[in-house]
C-alpha cells in the first residue's frame, strides 16, 4: 500500500468536492442514485415548450421510428373549450402530430372513446381541427371493429379488457393527458388517461378504480408520457368547469409512475396520496418515490 501525503490527499479531496458541486444533476441519475428521470419544461409558448421538453427527454427520433405508425392517446373526452382545461391543449396536440410526422411516422392515430358526444367533444376542444391541420386521424373507436379483447395476465382486479386496436398494435405509443382533479380517482394524469382507450370503463368504477388503473398499466405502457400541466383544473374535475391554476408546465418522461408522481405535487399532494400511484409503484410499474426521481427543470 502506497502512503499518500496528507497535503496531496486534501488537494485531491477538495478537487473532487468541487467537481461534484458543479456536476450536472444527471450525473447522480446515471450513477444509480435515481430510479427514474422526469423532465419538467416551463413556459407559455406551447410549441416551443413541447419541443424543448421532448428534446431534453431524448428527442422525437428516440421514440418515433421512420415508417412506423404512431398513436397519441390525448384527452379529448369532454365537450369543453381549451380554456376550460378538461382536455389536452390542441396546440400541443397539433405540434406533437407534426413532430411525429417529421420524425418519419407513417401515420398518426388519435383514438378517443369520449364521455361527451364525440363530434361535439372533438369540435369544442379544438383537437379535431388541430389533428386535421397536422395530418393526424382523431376518431371515436367503432364498438364492433376497433376494440381487441385482451387478457391482463398481471391484473389483480382487471383480468380482461377490450382495448382500442391502435393502442395495442402500433409502432410508437405516446400518452398525452391533461392534469386535473377527478371525483373517483382523485387526480387524472397519465395512468388514468388510458380509460379513454377501453370499451367498458364502467367496470373500472364498479370494481375498484385505483386497482384497475394500475392493472391496465401492466398491459400497456407508452414509450413517452407528456402531461399537459399548462393549466390544471383543481376543482370540479374531470369535466368542469372548475377553478384553474396555470403552472405552465409539461411533465415528460418514460416512467409513467414517476411522471404522475411529480404531476401530483402540482395539486399540493404527495404522490402516494393518490392510491393508484401507490399501487402502481408497489406493483413495480415505475417509481413513485420522489426522493428517487431525478427531476430536471427547463425554461422554454
Amino acid at each position: 500500500m502506497v502512503a499518500i501525503p496528507r497535503r496531496d490527499f486534501l488537494k485531491t479531496a477538495a478537487a473532487a468536492a468541487a467537481t461534484l458541486a458543479f456536476a450536472p444533476r444527471r450525473l447522480f441519475a446515471e450513477s444509480g442514485a435515481s430510479a427514474a428521470r422526469v423532465v419538467v419544461a416551463h413556459g407559455t409558448d406551447l410549441p416551443r415548450l413541447l419541443a424543448t421538453g421532448v428534446a431534453a427527454a431524448g428527442g422525437w427520433g428516440a421514440f418515433v421510428q421512420p415508417g412506423q405508425k404512431a398513436t397519441l392517446k390525448v384527452n379529448a373526452a369532454w365537450a369543453s373549450t381549451p380554456e376550460q382545461g378538461a382536455n389536452t391543449h390542441p396546440a400541443l396536440v397539433e405540434e406533437a402530430i407534426r413532430a411525429c410526422r417529421a420524425a418519419g411516422a407513417s401515420e398518426v392515430a388519435l383514438p378517443e372513446n369520449p364521455c361527451s358526444p364525440a363530434a361535439r367533444s372533438f369540435e369544442m376542444s379544438g383537437i379535431g381541427a388541430a389533428a386535421k391541420r397536422a395530418g393526424g386521424r382523431l376518431y371515436e373507436p367503432d364498438d364492433k371493429k376497433d376494440f381487441v379483447e385482451t387478457a391482463v395476465p398481471r391484473g389483480k382486479t382487471l383480468k380482461q379488457v377490450a382495448v382500442v386496436r391502435d393502442v395495442l398494435q402500433t409502432g410508437c405509443l405516446i400518452n398525452m393527458p391533461v392534469a386535473k382533479t377527478h371525483g373517483g380517482a382523485k387526480l387524472t394524469l397519465g395512468l388514468k388517461n388510458w380509460m379513454g382507450s377501453v370499451r367498458d370503463r364502467g367496470f373500472w368504477h364498479r370494481s375498484g378504480l385505483h386497482q384497475c388503473i394500475a392493472d391496465f398499466s401492466t398491459l400497456v405502457k407508452a414509450r413517452l408520457t407528456i402531461v399537459d400541466a399548462t393549466r390544471i383544473m383543481v376543482t370540479n374535475g374531470p369535466r368542469g368547469p372548475g377553478e384553474l391554476k396555470t403552472p405552465n408546465q409539461l411533465v415528460i418522461g418514460t416512467d409513467p409512475v414517476a411522471v404522475d408522481a411529480y404531476a401530483a405535487t402540482l395539486f399540493g399532494l404527495r404522490p402516494f396520496d393518490v392510491p393508484h400511484i401507490q399501487i402502481a409503484h408497489d406493483m413495480g410499474l415505475g417509481c413513485g418515490d420522489l426522493a428517487r426521481i431525478d427531476v430536471q427543470h427547463l425554461e422554454a
